[in-house]
């Protein structure tokens, strides 16, 4: 092959992954809490900004985030330990990027 790129098999599938086990997504299971906090995410059109508003489970405001983009704005709230979870950190790296698209595109988010 040229370039060290080999051709799909006949049936779609990429050589290397032939013998990969598949493993089934699971359902998500119960929800479980951040022990560190929630976050409100607000996309601010005529700022062209996201803050993401950071709050204890007794509703006080910790601090805002704010920031251009998702990914500045994620990275930030991993390496200050604002989130410890895994499932929390990927569910705001998924709201944070479908509010900046809300943002660029001018169109409304609701955060799910």
């Amino acid at each position: 092959m040229e370039n060290g790129t080999e051709e799909p098999h006949s049936n779609g599938e990429h050589p290397d992954t032939t013998n990969a086990p598949v493993i089934q997504a699971e359902e998500p299971g119960k929800l479980e809490l951040d022990r560190a906090g929630y976050f409100v995410i607000v996309p601010l059109h005529e700022r062209m900004v996201i803050l993401a508003r950071h709050y204890s489970y007794d509703k006080e405001l910790l601090r805002v985030i704010e920031g251009r983009d998702a990914q500045s704005i994620y990275r930030m709230l991993v390496r200050h330990g604002w989130v410890s979870t895994l499932n929390h950190a990927a569910y705001l790296g998924q709201e944070l990027t479908r509010a900046e698209i809300a943002m660029k595109a001018g169109f409304g988010y609701i955060q799910k």
